[in-house]
């Protein structure tokens, strides 16, 4: 097989938080991360913006149970919010509310498109890698610090800039 895929878990701060183990072949991106269980590893109470490919990962969210300090009343909560985007309906439309929705996610997401973009601007991973796949995960993992050792530089230049 000649394709690598791998997951990448962001903050909304252009940092890359994790990435996942590169697999083999063409698999779907739900697929992976219920293969790597991202969603059982991520931190109670995060926040989590998917693309498309991941539809249905909200529903894998567990419940936990949290008793009211006022009323002593116990209540059930998802462990962390997971939001992806409304495919269109074959042969429908979208409402104004989830066009809006859409929108309002996307440029939320549009950070981690940037991560990913920074990432490959790096030959070694842009291009056909031509050593062993065996290896891929850790080069995948150096170019990723290298990615966020430059984007805490420029963070901390722009901070620097504004005092």
């Amino acid at each position: 097989m000649c394709t690598l895929k791998t997951q990448f878990v962001t903050d909304g701060e252009y940092h890359i938080n994790a990435i996942s183990v590169a697999v083999p072949g063409t698999k779907s991106d739900k697929k992976l991360s219920d293969d790597t269980k991202t969603v059982e590893r991520l931190p109670d109470g995060c926040q989590g913006k998917a693309d498309k490919g991941y539809q249905g990962l909200a529903k894998q969210v567990c419940l936990v149970s949290l008793v009211n300090p006022e009323t002593g009343e116990p209540h059930q909560l998802p462990r962390l919010t997971l939001e992806t985007p409304f495919k269109k309906p074959k042969g429908g439309e979208l409402t104004e509310a989830q066009v809006e929705f859409n929108r309002l996610l996307n440029s939320i997401r549009v950070r981690v498109e940037h991560c990913i973009g920074w990432v490959k601007n790096w030959k070694i991973i842009s291009t056909r890698f031509r050593c062993a796949h065996s290896i891929y995960t850790l080069v995948m993992q150096v170019v990723c610090g290298l990615v966020n050792w430059q984007t805490q530089r420029w963070q901390n230049a722009k901070m620097l800039a504004a005092c």
